[in-house]
Order: C-alpha cells, then sequence, then structure tokens
C-alpha cells in the first residue's frame, strides 16, 4: 500500500503541462487523505476475487486497486481485454474498472517518473463508480483538462465511457 501512495502522491497528484496544469488525477489526493480507497491484492489468477469486489462494491471506499504480481501470465493486451469483459458485469452495477500493465502504452499518461519501493512489477485495476466517474471527468473537462487529447484518445476514453453510462 505504501507504494501505491507514493506512486499516487508523485505521479498522480502533481499539476502537470499537458492536462492544463492540473494533477493526471485531480481527485487523488482527497480520495486518499479520505481513507476512501482500498487495496485488494490478487489472491488468484482467474480474477474471482475482483469479481468478488464488484458484487461487493457498498461504497465503503470510493476506489477499490486491485494489483496482481502475475502479470507475466498475460500480455497488457490480455489484461485489457478481461477489463472489457469485467466492465461488461460491472457497468450495469454502475461500477466501471480501468487499469494497467507494467507493459501498457498510455498515450495520455503522465511524464512523471516513479521508481517504485519494491523490484517486482506488478498490474493495476481501478474499480469505482461510473456515474462518479462520468460526473469528475465532466468536472475537469470544463477545467480544460482534456485540451492536450488528441480526438481519438478523448473519443476512446471519454466518450465512449459516457456511452456506457446512459445505457
Amino acid at each position: 500500500m505504501k507504494e501505491l501512495r507514493q506512486w499516487s502522491h508523485t505521479v498522480l497528484e502533481q499539476p502537470q503541462g499537458k492536462f492544463n496544469n492540473l494533477p493526471a488525477c485531480p481527485f487523488a489526493k482527497k480520495t486518499w487523505n479520505n481513507n476512501k480507497v482500498d487495496i485488494v491484492v490478487s489472491q488468484c489468477s482467474d480474477w474471482s476475487d475482483l469479481m468478488d469486489s464488484i458484487i461487493s462494491f457498498d461504497d465503503t471506499y470510493d476506489v477499490i486497486i486491485y494489483c496482481g504480481d502475475d502479470y507475466e501470465s498475460m500480455t497488457a493486451h490480455e489484461l485489457h481485454e478481461r477489463i472489457d469483459l469485467l466492465n461488461g458485469q460491472a457497468n450495469p452495477l454502475n461500477l466501471y474498472l480501468m487499469g494497467s500493465h507494467p507493459d501498457s502504452e498510455i498515450p495520455f499518461a503522465t511524464d512523471e517518473e516513479f521508481n517504485g519501493l519494491f523490484d517486482d512489477d506488478y498490474y493495476v485495476v481501478f474499480l469505482q463508480r461510473l456515474d462518479t466517474l462520468i460526473q469528475a471527468s465532466d468536472n475537469i473537462f470544463k477545467k480544460g483538462y482534456y485540451n492536450n487529447y488528441d480526438n481519438n484518445e478523448f473519443q476512446s476514453q471519454i466518450l465512449n465511457r459516457r456511452k456506457l453510462w446512459q445505457v
């Protein structure tokens, strides 16, 4: 947990020019400070424990960060395919998952460097309320957060997520 908190502070919570001088995640600091983040370490490669987190999500936490060190058993593409499949189950429950694999290429990611506390890499999957995510996205849109996104990135990340919420 300490490494994830340090990563959030170093990478997500610092203002950056590419996000119109907003942090990469403008809501991360408050969420951590309010103890609204839970970290779940994967206990199985089939993600049944993540599915349990989806089914039992009760708003005790705003965000659940699911971490797995079995990333070598899947490619970044396979991780994102799994997330897409789980979103099919989660979205009707007003939940949304997104994540990152150590080999993921994220074109709109922060430029901040982070050296972890541990040698081992891991993937992360974030689970949170879809409507809260959409409202937060709308709020930072008004502040110019997405000004530097190219149109394809904006369409695939933001507008497609909004469509899920409106279904």
